[in-house]
């Protein structure tokens, strides 16, 4: 009776965990090799989402549980909504809503003496606050010839509180600092609606609503689209999620052609380096064939080896990028980088894919091998 091999029999270390580190060198490169590609998928990935995060922010954060805008307008980057005057007035009369608050958008540059950004303008009732920045890191609300910053631009262009910075051509004082509204493609400035009208023309471009408790953002929704026809009516997360798409698909289709090369660049990499590790052992899948190891066995053997070399470098590299998540901001304030769970597991089943096909290949030669081959080959 043929045995099988002593690393195949129940209580032992399974084979495809000792073939991995049989050679340690060999297979802590491996490794390496494989967790430095899901790294740069990982990290270029983090940097989309982080941009989205930035660019989002401002809705995402809103206390506004739907968004009013023009009829067929369903974002704010790169769109113009202009809504009638009594628009936040007939919203709030809706029934489930405990608020409407108007503001006025426009899009344009933020100067100083040190340089220009591009960025949202917001108009906003300073009274009420809503519609407004989230929070005031510094300073106070805007009042007429004044202007809310974010803190990273401000630092960037040398406008500390009580300087005069240029918003849309026209010089503001600037009144406070906020955050988190500055992205690696523009930033936000807040003013009082009454200031923006001097500066744009009386103007009310969205309207956002809040409900009453025990009112789902749904509900408000259909109860404000059926008082005010001809608007476009959306929840909170279907204004960011429709936000999301547009920004995607334009101002960061660079970072999405870069995430697509990285991920084929990273999948041609992983594919390689177990093809080349299955390969360099294929005479000991021989041998073990030969001396009565079932080709199954060793489909199984090297379908472990793939899964640990895998998951160790997903670990390693997953890792990595969270370093680099705390790191690349404190460097680069502007660059946000966000390691999601989804990236990461798409990131995985992507490279475990390419791994199996690519080192299981190598054992279809292992059909036509006899013992005799085997051993001669290992002479």
């Amino acid at each position: 009776m043929i045995h099988p091999p002593m690393s195949m029999r129940p209580g032992r270390v399974p084979l495809g965990r000792r073939v991995l580190f049989g050679d340690v060198r060999q297979g802590a490169l491996t490794v390496a090799g494989v967790a430095a590609a899901l790294l740069l998928v990982l990290v270029l990935d983090a940097v989309l989402a982080g941009a989205l995060e930035r660019v989002t922010y401002y809705l995402r954060t809103s206390p506004a549980d739907v968004f009013v805008s023009q009829g067929g307008v369903r974002t704010m980057h790169m769109s113009a909504s202009t809504l009638p005057a009594d628009t936040a007035r007939l919203a709030a009369a809706v029934r489930g809503a405990a608020w409407a608050a108007p503001i006025a958008f426009t899009s344009g540059a933020l100067g100083s003496p040190s340089g220009r950004q591009l960025t949202y303008l917001v108009g906003y009732d300073t009274s009420s606050g809503r519609g407004g920045p989230l929070t005031l890191e510094a300073g106070v609300p805007p009042g007429r010839g004044e202007a809310v910053l974010d803190e990273l631009v401000a630092d960037d262009l040398g406008l500390p509180i009580g300087s005069d910075a240029t918003v849309l051509g026209t010089p503001l004082k600037v009144a406070g600092l906020t955050s988190s509204g500055t992205s690696i493609t523009n930033t936000t400035v807040f003013v009082s609606l009454d200031q923006f009208a001097e500066m744009r023309g009386a103007t009310v471009s969205y309207v956002l609503v809040g409900a009453v408790d025990g009112t789902s953002a749904t509900q408000l929704a259909a109860q404000v689209a059926a008082a005010l026809p001809g608007t476009t009516v959306q929840t909170r997360a279907q204004f960011v999620a429709a936000e999301s798409s547009i920004v995607s698909s334009m101002s960061a289709d660079v970072l999405v052609l870069m995430n697509l090369i990285g991920l084929l660049i990273a999948l041609a990499v992983v594919a390689l380096g177990l093809l080349t590790s299955t390969l360099a052992r294929l005479r000991d899948y021989a041998v073990l064939k030969a001396v009565g190891a079932r080709t199954w066995e060793l489909v199984g053997t090297v379908a472990s080896q793939v899964l640990w070399t895998v998951g160790l470098a997903l670990v390693l590299a997953t890792g990595l990028a969270l370093v680099l998540a705390r790191l690349v901001p404190v460097l680069a304030p502007t660059v946000l980088l966000s390691v999601t769970p989804e990236s990461v597991l798409t990131t995985g089943l992507g490279a475990l894919a390419a791994g199996l096909i690519a080192a299981l290949l190598p054992l279809l030669r292992l059909t036509r091998v006899d013992a005799a081959t085997a051993f001669r080959e290992r002479q």
